[in-house]
């Protein structure tokens, strides 16, 4: 009888596992691919900075935004980070997210993210899911490359 509940036990615990749905899906994977000199953004060397592009913005052609445009920064702890400035609540590509290190901001609902330690995790209340955040960044020391 005991090897059939501990047997149950870790059935439940697989199925739970692995129907859990990942948060960071309500705003769609989209491409993305920027590749810039630090040099151009003394504000990449520096923690609790960051450096936003949106679609309205000037960037070379063959720059791929995201869903909504993107944030590259480096947080407190000066490691490089990435997040989509589109707001989980409103999925909305028209109204960027607002950058002032360390939060982003939805100028739409208020919601308010955290970017301290690149996580993007909600802070206000207001939503519970986390900004999608991209995690494939590459410093070389000249170039800082983002992709997906």
């Amino acid at each position: 009888m005991k090897r059939r509940s501990i047997y149950f036990l870790l059935v439940l615990s697989a199925i739970i596992l692995f129907s859990c749905k990942d948060d960071e899906s309500l705003i769609p994977n989209s491409e993305v691919y920027v590749k810039t000199r630090t040099s151009e953004y003394n504000e990449l060397r520096t923690p609790n900075h960051a450096v936003v592009y949106e679609y309205n913005g000037l960037h070379p052609s063959n720059f791929k935004l995201g869903y909504g445009g993107i944030a590259i920064f480096r947080d407190l702890e000066g490691k490089l980070g990435c997040c989509d400035l589109a707001c989980p609540n409103d999925r909305s590509r028209m109204n960027p997210l607002e950058i002032t290190m360390p939060f982003a901001t939805c100028p739409l609902c208020g919601a308010k993210f955290d970017l301290s330690y690149s996580t993007g995790n909600p802070v206000d209340g207001s939503t519970k899911t986390p900004l999608r955040m991209y995690r494939n960044i590459r410093d070389t020391g000249e170039y800082i490359t983002v992709t997906n």
